[in-house]
């Protein structure tokens, strides 16, 4: 496991932790074994709910609170089904009665790679029908926080990176942009570092770090934990401010949420009475993103005098600059 997985593991595991999670199926799997270890290890808590050998399955009330139980003690539960039902379906119904943070269906039959669905289903905007997508309506509207359905083997990659294996099913849009809380600063953090470890943020300082998660806004849904960060940085002499370090989980790349964090922080630039907001960027695909939110392209040194102190002039003339502004007046 290289540095960039490692941190993507920590970054999973410390949201996990003291949070509960019902997995359904992948008993035979090792590689399921061994992901159910590491989140238990993480301090998740974990309902494993398994074919086994059994005759019968407890539902009575007394095994809700056993269950509670043993994840107080243990960390983890197994749960066996008799092999004549549906794993999944049983996984559900109970998933309904302890309303987890997250229910996991293992389905072998999960489509894969190109063949897979939108990595990010709003069900509440999307039609469609399968027994996953059923179950997974099923399960949030009993009032489960969010469905992940993905292949036994592909278990560890769902949950523990950013761009998943597999589909994750919510009930509805409720994506939510805010500057960061103190409490958010280490989720920031790490999507930062996971930006400099694959190449598109520059490495920064210790001090310049926190400046830019004292600036910051995250993005997350509902509870969930952050899908992406971006800081909007301060020229009060210049009237203006940067977007920078604008950064998303992959899987929620697709669902617009740089997009939003960019509106909101477009927003409050107004209500501050900036002049303008301003990005830039060695990328093409960036410079569209900008163009669709209303930026337009300006010359570098329309830029405030101070963004250049210290920065390095060989990358300066690699930039695209851009600005949106707020005033109605027109762009230099």
């Amino acid at each position: 496991m290289d540095t960039s997985e490692r941190a993507e593991q920590r970054f999973y595991l410390e949201h996990f932790r003291q949070r509960s999670l019902v997995v359904a199926g992948g008993e035979e799997d090792p590689s399921v074994t061994a992901a159910l270890e590491t989140l238990v290890e993480g301090g998740a808590r974990v309902v494993h709910v398994h074919t086994a050998d059994v005759t019968s399955r407890r539902t009575d009330d007394d095994f809700v609170g056993e269950c509670w139980a043993a994840l107080r003690r243990h960390g983890q539960v197994a749960v066996p089904v008799p092999r004549e039902e549906d794993v999944l379906e049983v996984a559900t119904e109970l998933a309904g009665r302890l309303r987890p943070f997250k229910l996991v269906l293992l389905d072998p039959d999960a489509p894969v790679h190109g063949d897979r669905p939108p990595p990010f289903v709003v069900l509440r905007e999307r039609e469609g029908d399968g027994p996953s997508i059923e179950l997974a309506r099923t399960a949030l509207a009993a009032g489960v926080g969010s469905v992940n359905v993905c292949r036994p083997a592909d278990l560890a990659e769902e949950l523990l990176t950013y761009h998943g294996a597999g589909v994750l099913y919510t009930s509805e849009q409720y994506c939510h942009v805010e500057p960061l809380r103190l409490d958010d600063y280490e989720g920031a953090h790490r999507l930062i570092e996971q930006g400099v470890a694959e190449g598109f943020l520059l490495p920064r300082s210790a001090g310049a770090t926190a400046r830019l998660l004292l600036n910051g806004y995250g993005a997350r849904f509902g509870d969930d934990h952050l899908a992406g960060f971006a800081a909007l940085r301060p020229y009060p002499e210049d009237g203006t401010a940067e977007v920078s370090c604008l950064t998303t989980i992959s899987r929620f790349g697709g669902g617009g949420v740089g997009g939003m964090i960019v509106r909101r922080m477009l927003e409050d630039a107004a209500a501050e009475g900036l002049d303008a907001v301003f990005a830039c960027t060695t990328s093409a695909d960036a410079v569209g993103f900008f163009r669709a939110l209303g930026f337009v392209e300006v010359s570098v040194d329309a830029l405030p005098a101070a963004k250049w102190d210290g920065y390095d002039p060989a990358r300066r003339r690699r930039l695209v600059a851009l600005r949106h502004d707020l005033t109605g007046r027109a762009q230099p």
